[in-house]
């Protein structure tokens, strides 16, 4: 039983620590986005997309919290 427990907290820490990898790429890609602003202002429709993305990894990151 204890061995299920290990596994299952090693894979809740590997998921926990993919979603904040995955919530800093979609930041970065946001301040991406910014700089390229300056040369192209068309480049700005891409901010729903990329703040979904951030809102989307916000979400895992909760529900994998909130698991036992």
């Amino acid at each position: 039983m204890t061995d299920t427990n290990i596994t299952l907290k090693k894979q809740k820490r590997s998921m926990y620590i993919l979603a904040m990898v995955n919530v800093g790429i979609w930041a970065i890609s946001i301040i991406g986005m910014v700089f390229l602003m300056q040369h192209s202002p068309n480049v700005k429709m891409l901010f729903p997309i990329l703040g979904g993305g951030v809102a989307v990894g916000v979400v895992l990151i909760s529900a994998i919290s909130k698991l036992n």
